[in-house]
């Protein structure tokens, strides 16, 4: 029997279908379940901070079978990371993980995430917990060991006295914020001899770091310490000291990567240095959005994925300590 070519047109028709119906969402094959779609966003682009948090969430995507979209503003904006949230929520996607230029600003969107069905976390800087809904925040290390070790650094560095100064990225970000309440505290309680001056704000821009660093340098002559807490304002602040030729008499420190900072550190203009692994916390990030999405993320001490003992608290999963970075150490990390 002979099939005419209308019935030979409709029967490829309905197995077009079937093939179409049976593919999930981006681009499953046929059997397969639907993947889920995450977006990651950090504070800005482009800077090495950042790369480096995409490799090891990239890591992580792949292990899990997860459609990664890591994408943030061009510059510190809360605004275009509130437009960008709004985009993803019309997108469908599965869940969103925020590193918040503005704890509050960022926090009414990630709360119409919440309301949409979104699995929502932040990762590297919080927003407002109440009002985001967010499910936990993915930290770095805990705020006070951070703000303990950069004073330590460089009080114990000066004899505990002297005029030192703080240059950070943003006048909006809850994580340096925080880092800097537990700085003052701890200069308080055990260096009072420091004297701080005016914060600088770079706003995330390591030539206008520099160039705040060169003007508080030739204001204050007797200037003897510089705390530069974010990834861009370390290599501004420190290259600030070397060209002013105060390494000796200028002891600075702060936040950044190695593979930034380890020219300076190889010079002297830098003694010592404090990170994390911006690449696991990347990792880290995407592993607990699936977790959540999940509901398997529970309290304790635990390995998630190649990482080992990561502490899971309410509202909170901890990467791990700060790391200090040296002369003697530096050579050995590469991100």
């Amino acid at each position: 029997m002979h099939r005419s070519p209308s019935l030979r047109l409709l029967g490829l028709v309905g197995l077009v279908a079937l093939v179409v119906a049976g593919c999930g969402k981006s681009g499953t094959s046929p059997g397969e379940p639907a993947r889920l779609k995450m977006g990651l966003m950090p504070k800005l682009m482009g800077i090495s901070y950042f790369n480096a948090s995409e490799k090891g969430a990239r890591e992580a995507a792949g292990e899990l079978g997860i459609d990664l979209d890591f994408d943030g503003p061009a510059v510190d904006s809360a605004e275009e990371q509130v437009k960008m949230i709004d985009r993803w929520i019309a997108q469908g996607y599965d869940m969103i993980a925020v590193a918040a230029n503005d704890p509050e600003l960022v926090a009414p969107a990630l709360r119409r995430a919440k309301e949409a069905g979104i699995t929502i976390l932040t990762w590297d800087a919080d927003a407002n917990p109440e009002a985001s809904g967010r499910e936990t925040f993915v930290n770095q290390a805990p705020i006070d060991e951070i703000g303990q070790t950069l004073v330590d650094i460089l009080g114990e560095a000066l004899g505990g006295e002297g005029k030192a100064v703080i240059v950070t990225g943003s006048a909006t970000s809850p994580n340096q914020n925080a880092w800097m309440k537990a700085m003052r505290a701890r200069i308080a309680e055990k260096y009072p001899k420091l004297k701080l001056l005016e914060t600088l704000v770079s706003d995330e821009d390591q030539s206008k770091a520099y160039r705040l660093s060169q003007d508080v340098i030739n204001a204050h002559g007797d200037l003897v310490g510089i705390w530069a807490i974010t990834s861009v304002s370390l290599p501004g602040a420190a290259k600030a000291v070397r060209d002013a030729g105060k390494a000796e008499t200028i002891f600075v420190t702060g936040l950044s990567l190695p593979n930034t900072m380890r020219e300076y550190v190889e010079d002297g203009t830098i003694k010592q240095f404090v990170l994390w692994s911006p690449v696991d916390l990347g990792y880290l990030t995407v592993h607990v959005a699936k977790l959540l999405h999940d509901k398997k993320l529970a309290p304790g001490e635990h390995a998630i994925g190649r990482l080992k003992s990561i502490r899971v608290r309410p509202g909170e999963v901890l990467l791990g300590p700060p790391k200090v970075f040296d002369r003697e150490n530096v050579g050995g990390y590469d991100f």
